[in-house]
């Protein structure tokens, strides 16, 4: 074996690496948001020090291309990266696809609920709340009462809570990988910077920080992918590395796969764990993606979450396919320049490539990408954390009249307390034992726990955000004895397979099939059933008169306390004669729609359509197709341009690569370029600002 091997267990880079790039890009970054925060307010008409609205809402003006930049940098959280190259290890190049697929057909479902909180006519399905700032506010004014707004609040938090455990837990846990840095100094250092600049700038500077980690993102994805593909000495063309990949099959063969092989379909595994992809409900009990369609215009709310969808592809389809399958190839046989990664280190497989492909300066540049990964999450989550505990907890339950100063102040509290907390978080995992392995459930990502944890609430959420016939008891009965099976048959599943219940039979990919499977399924045939059988007739001119920083009236808080345990009625009709005023302008902040009522339900009804033609393609037809040949061969792409070569053994490994690339280059320009052009206007303008001064001063 080679003497030039990579022991991709071990530290590559020295912990002044980690403290420098912790604490030095951290509070870096911090100054460069708040520098932007500082133009912002000074050359905009948005100011986040003085409006609450502008701090938790960026007063609901943001263009498609940055909602759907700032979709990507949600999604792509630290252990997207490092465990989709894990699957990609573990099942082929089965993993990134099913990783890739099931995640943006989620996304793009979302688009639906970011619409219905826009439209304000009653137009089916009869939604809206323009005023709303978290799903459960929507429904809180419902009116179903305490025991169903503090659940709903229980598994909303929960999510956040459990996310929160991976971002620092997994973000402290790669520091310490790379660079051997005090895992716990990476607890406390790593929320540092970000607390600084959320505090400062809200969900705008939340924004800017997801556009700027993107940019990053998608650099490493093409550095690493043209490095695989094109210009490596040992591998450097996709029939190269097709060849080495049937090597390495040979010498270390996938389980559960047809042939051993890396370049099939055919994996068992692989599928079992597109299926977990597909029913982990996370993103709709996740605030922080509500926070966006809270944050987008109406007029373009679909068109932000149907290309945040396809441009978030790329990210765990094209880096995976790449850095997993090049330290599969540089890893292939005895005489190959690395030592092959062992399953029990899988984790380490984007570092390790990452190194192998680019050296040290690989390494750095992955471990920057992680961290802005880490930092733009956390980012998201405490403004998204704070605004559950500003809306839902103080302005509900404590001074439902509060000025809009008060909530101001509150959400800095909010920011500041979920910061600490993060922080303290990550440190007591890390005392117990609990690493980023288990919490991303043993080779996966936020799939297990909090996807059983969350995967309940997806219909019952769903139907509450929507339909109006949705049954409160059917429900609140739905999203319990959904997560009571989901635990149960996770459990059960780990001790039925694994023999006890611990954190290695917890983790597997069985286990979280069970679990999410039964949480979903379960909380939808109760929620469902009830909801048909029995339905509700809510009349959502409750939610439609629910603006920014309007109090409740004497009438409303009556009402709802009258209303607190029971079903909700429809709203005496003088009570529709208030939604032209109420859709006014409030404290300087547009409430309004941007746009006609029919033209939001044609996006609506197009966005239904869409996820529905893209889920089918992507989760269905595509791998239908990909699954034909028992093994692909190397095909180039003119010969897989013919109809008959599909259905022969031509899979089209290169045809493949191609793809992905051309892919990339779409994603890249929908959420690098487009977001720079859709704003030219406002650059412009705040060039001009600067000039201006710069001009006074002199």
């Amino acid at each position: 074996m080679s003497t030039a091997q990579l022991n991709a267990s071990a530290p590559v880079l020295s912990p002044a690496v980690g403290y420098g790039i912790v604490l030095g890009m951290g509070l870096g970054f911090a100054v460069l948001m708040l520098g932007i925060t500082t133009l912002t307010t000074r050359y905009s008409a948005h100011s986040a020090s003085e409006s609450s609205e502008e701090y938790t809402s960026a007063s609901r003006s943001l263009k498609p291309g940055l909602i759907a930049s700032g979709i990507v940098s949600a999604a792509t959280w630290a252990a997207t990266l490092l465990q989709a190259s894990t699957v990609c290890l573990v099942y082929g190049l089965s993993g990134p696809w099913w990783y890739a697929a099931g995640s943006s057909t989620q996304i793009m479902a979302f688009a639906q609920n970011a619409i219905q909180l826009k439209a304000s006519s009653l137009i089916p399905p009869a939604l809206n709340a323009p005023g709303a700032h978290t799903f459960l506010e929507v429904i809180g004014v419902r009116r179903w009462g305490t025991v169903c707004h503090l659940s709903f609040m229980f598994f909303g938090l929960g999510t956040s809570t459990f996310l929160t455990s991976q971002l620092i837990t997994g973000g402290a846990n790669t520091v310490n990988a790379l660079t051997g840095m005090n895992t716990l100094a990476a607890c406390f250092l790593i929320p540092v910077g970000v607390v600084i600049y959320t505090l400062v700038g809200g969900l705008r500077a939340t924004f800017f920080s997801d556009y700027i980690h993107t940019v990053v993102i998608f650099s490493i994805i093409l550095a690493v992918s043209f490095s695989t593909f094109a210009t490596n000495d040992t591998l450097g063309s996709p029939s190269k590395v097709y060849d080495l990949l049937q090597t390495a099959a040979l010498n270390y063969p996938v389980g559960n796969a047809a042939g051993g092989s890396y370049t099939t379909m055919r994996s068992l595994n692989g599928f079992v764990f597109g299926v977990v992809v597909m029913v982990s409900g996370s993103v709709y009990m996740d605030q922080t993606y509500w926070q966006r369609a809270v944050a987008s215009k109406a007029s373009t709310s679909v068109k932000g979450y149907i290309l945040g969808g396809l441009a978030f592809l790329p990210v765990p389809w094209m880096f995976a396919t790449a850095a997993g399958l090049a330290m599969i190839s540089l890893s292939a046989g005895p005489s190959s320049p690395f030592q092959p990664i062992s399953l029990d280190h899988a984790g380490v497989v984007a570092p390790a490539a990452m190194t192998a492909l680019l050296g040290k300066s690989g390494a750095i540049l992955l471990l920057i990408a992680l961290f802005l990964a880490v930092t733009s999450a956390a980012s998201a989550e405490l403004v998204a954390v704070s605004s559950i505990i500003t809306y839902d907890v103080y302005k509900r339950y404590f001074n439902p009249h509060a000025t809009d100063k008060e909530i101001l102040r509150m959400s800095h509290v909010g920011v500041i307390g979920f910061g600490l907390f993060m922080g303290i978080l990550g440190v007591i995992f890390f005392e117990i034992g609990i690493s980023l392995s288990w919490l991303c459930g043993i080779l996966f990502e936020h799939r297990f726990c909090t996807g059983t944890f969350a995967s309940a609430g997806v219909f019952p959420v769903g139907l509450a955000i929507r339909s109006r016939r949705a049954k409160k008891s059917g429900c609140l009965a739905g999203l319990w004895i959904g997560f009571t099976c989901g635990i149960a048959a996770w459990l059960a599943t780990a001790k039925g397979y694994g023999g006890a219940v611990d954190v290695t039979t917890t983790g597997g990919v069985y286990e979280q099939l069970a679990g999410n499977a039964g949480s979903f399924f379960i909380a939808a045939i109760v929620s469902m059933t009830t909801t048909f059988l029995f339905p509700a007739n809510f009349d959502f001119e409750t939610t439609r008169r629910k603006n920014a920083f309007q109090p409740e009236d004497e009438e409303t808080k009556e009402s709802a306390a009258q209303d607190a345990d029971h079903e909700e009625k429809p709203l005496p009709e003088d009570l529709k004669d208030d939604l032209a005023q109420d859709s006014e302008t409030a404290h300087g902040v547009q409430v309004q729609n941007d746009a006609p009522d029919a033209v939001l339900y044609k996006d609506f009804v197009l966005s239904v359509w869409l996820t529905i033609g893209i889920f089918v393609v992507l989760c269905i037809v595509v791998p239908a197709l990909m699954v034909i040949p028992r093994i692909w061969s190397k095909a180039h792409l003119l010969l897989q341009l013919r109809l008959l070569e599909l259905t022969s053994k031509q899979a089209g490994f290169t045809f493949y690569i191609v793809l992905a690339f051309l892919w990339t280059f779409f994603a890249a320009f929908v959420v690098v370029v487009y977001p720079l052009w859709e704003s030219r206007g406002a650059l412009w303008q705040l060039w001009r600002g600067i000039l201006g001064d710069l001009a006074l001063a002199h």
